[in-house]
């Protein structure tokens, strides 16, 4: 008992200290990442003897993790260039403006993506380490080592809790004594030459220390943080370390490298998601033309020196569409952009000139599928042949791919649920005060009313961990009387009913039907009130928007959220309700929360091809003999494709890790 309510207090301790934002009762917080395949790692020199040493030049803007042949981890640091790294969590919604697609975020959650420390909340410490590979400096020529640097941006903050006076992100450098020296720290956050948490800030360290050039030199990044949590954050990018060697007369300034800055905005205005009955009532109306920025490391290349890069962008769409457990599938050029000019000083956007074509899709479809492979032409590989053509030096960056990147996939799912979240938190909202409520609004894209029954929702790790309910309410219109502590409903609910809040692994939704499904039609509301001080965190998730949506009510007063920015990761489901049912129609049968994601291998037998759940991490497979299997996937929302390169037919083993747990599946491959 007295171990409980201590945890109790400890809870309260970290809510009320460790908040990150605020809007009066409404709060943004920290969450538990849990990195699912990753294992805490206490010695990070364990695999020096079994690394290959790195040569010169080193870098790294971590964006090498998009490609599976790199068979590096979505959210973690490549471990072809990093040796230890697992505690950096690599992202797109932390960075503002970064100079190029993801970066490296340190904070105080360890490489299991929980705090470092549980039993103090201020407890301060050095947090994050992201540990380079060995590099043999020893191969540069005696002549070049005066003109060894290491360059890298940094920000402060960004999209997260920015750090306090006393916190700091140090470079160190390993010299032929196996000594670690400090060589860098971040100057105080609150100055005049770094104020700005939005902006990324240039570093360049020169390696010319003789006692660096060795053959087993290494670097690595650590921060000084809170270690409680998601706190005192600090977001890197673009690791370079060159080789020494001039470069083309003139001589450019950083490099011949334009590259694709965040991902592109959703094909469906304000949603990342719509029911596909919805939008094939009128998909045209319903359409967008995304937008991506594009930034140039040139910084010669400005709009002072009239020095424009052209930049050619191509997309290629992927429809895949399920009609009765039919799967069509369609791959098309959906748009090629004539060259636009990139600068170095600002990025450019660029716009998508032609939507998907969907208007003639049958409107029973059960769900369609769209896959964005956007692409860049930029010329970042095109040595140079004269003053004006190419720009890529290959004595000096002889290695490095400055194209990875330029290409990525953005992957949209129409089914039966509205989503403004893209599916990834980064944060928690919670409310604390006992009878305040939390509403989101949404707005139906459908000509005539529809049946709500029941709602996805992401409860992650957040503080109290006691089992928790809440009163689920879906409200039609925002009134004194929607919060209502009896049985009887208030003309503004149209139903409500006791939910236990069960928090699940990083952005594994749950299904929660509603015991009275319920039309609803236009404009309405999901939420819940809460009846107790403990810490309940709904997914926040910041890579968009829709903050103006966000409602909260403590005294019976609705007050919309004008400050936290982000989307709420609650989604309403939408079904059937029986032919002329009026109001509410009772549900046939009331289950309890269950996870929305799919735990099993499909077609099964097949003939080399089948799907898993999305997201699936660590995937392997051998055949009967025990033998390795190749194979490709292939992820989106909805599900990851797996292909077998030469399948012959057998049985084969596929082990996969769901999010929750490791599993092993027998598959049948067909002649």
């Amino acid at each position: 008992m007295k171990k409980t309510l201590e945890m109790r207090f400890i809870s309260v301790f970290i809510f009320f200290f460790c908040s990150i934002g605020s809007v009066a009762q409404l709060r943004q917080v920290s969450i538990v990442r849990k990195s699912s395949t990753q294992k805490k790692i206490s010695n990070p020199n364990v695999r020096v003897q079994q690394l290959t040493p790195l040569t010169l030049p080193f870098w790294d803007d971590f964006s090498f993790n998009n490609l599976q042949h790199l068979n590096a981890l979505e959210n973690f640091p490549s471990d072809s260039l990093w040796q230890y790294g697992s505690s950096v969590w690599v992202n797109t919604g932390m960075g503002i403006n970064p100079p190029t697609y993801k970066v490296a975020t340190f904070d105080g959650l360890d490489s299991l993506g929980q705090p470092y420390v549980t039993t103090n909340p201020l407890a301060k410490g050095n947090a994050d380490r992201l540990v380079s590979r060995p590099i043999r400096l020893d191969l540069v020529a005696p002549a070049l080592r005066n003109s060894i640097f290491m360059f890298f941006y940094f920000q402060w903050g960004g999209n997260g809790e920015p750090p306090n006076p006393g916190d700091n992100l140090s470079l160190y450098f390993k010299n032929d004594s196996s000594k670690w020296i400090n060589v860098w720290t971040s100057p105080d956050t609150i100055t005049n030459t770094l104020s700005n948490s939005t902006k990324f800030y240039a570093v360049k360290v020169p390696i010319t220390d003789i006692n660096f050039f060795h053959a087993n030199f290494q670097f690595y990044f650590q921060n000084f943080a809170r270690l409680s949590g998601e706190f005192d954050m600090w977001n890197l990018d673009y690791v370079y370390i060159n080789n020494g060697k001039s470069q083309y007369a003139p001589v450019y300034s950083d490099f011949p490298d334009r590259a694709i800055q965040m991902p592109p905005t959703s094909p469906f205005l304000q949603y990342h998601s719509i029911p596909v009955w919805h939008f094939l009532t009128n998909p045209d109306s319903l359409l967008a033309f995304p937008s991506l920025p594009v930034t140039n490391q040139r910084s010669d290349q400005t709009i002072a020196a009239n020095y424009p890069q052209p930049v050619n962008l191509v997309t290629y769409l992927t429809t895949t569409t399920r009609l009765n457990k039919v799967v069509k599938e369609n791959t098309i050029l959906l748009d090629s952009i004539p060259a636009q000019t990139v600068y170095h000083d600002q990025s450019t956007t660029f716009t998508l000139n032609n939507k998907p074509a969907l208007s003639g899709l049958d409107p029973n479809t059960d769900s369609i599928a769209l896959k964005f492979k956007i692409k860049l032409f930029t010329g970042d590989n095109v040595k140079k042949v004269s003053a004006n053509i190419g720009d890529y030096d290959t004595l000096v960056y002889q290695g490095m791919e400055f194209r990875y990147n330029d290409t990525l996939s953005a992957n949209f799912i129409l089914r039966n649920y509205y989503a403004y979240d893209d599916g990834g938190a980064e944060y928690a909202v919670t409310l604390t005060q006992p009878g305040s409520s939390l509403m989101y609004e949404f707005d139906m894209d459908y000509h005539k009313p529809d049946t709500l029954v029941g709602v996805n929702l992401y409860f992650p790790h957040v503080g109290d961990e006691s089992n928790q309910v809440v009163k689920l309410q879906i409200l039609d219109s925002l009134t004194a009387n929607s919060i209502d502590s009896t049985s009887i409903l208030s003309p503004s609910i149209l139903t409500q009913q006791s939910m236990v809040i069960q928090r699940t692994e990083y952005n594994n939704f749950i299904y929660v039907p509603l015991a009275q499904k319920v039309l609803v039609k236009k404009k309405f509301y999901v939420g819940w009130i809460q009846n107790t001080t403990a810490t309940i965190g709904v997914g926040y998730d910041k890579n968009s928007s829709s903050g103006s949506k966000i409602f909260y009510n403590t005294a019976g007063i609705w007050q919309q959220n004008t400050v936290l920015q982000g989307n709420l990761m609650i989604r309403p489901v939408f079904g059937n309700c029986p032919p002329g049912a009026k109001g509410t129609c009772v549900a046939t049968a009331v289950t309890t929360a269950v996870e929305i994601k799919k735990t099993y291998a499909y077609p099964n037998p097949n003939r080399g091809q089948f799907y898993l759940p999305p997201s699936v991490q660590g995937l392997n497979m051998i055949d009967i003999t025990g033998r390795q299997v190749d194979f490709t996937k292939q992820s989106s929302l909805e599900e990851t494709q797996v292909t077998i390169s030469s399948p012959t037919a057998g049985m084969y083993l596929v082990r996969y890790f769901n999010g929750q747990q490791w599993r092993t599946e027998k598959i049948m491959v067909l002649p």
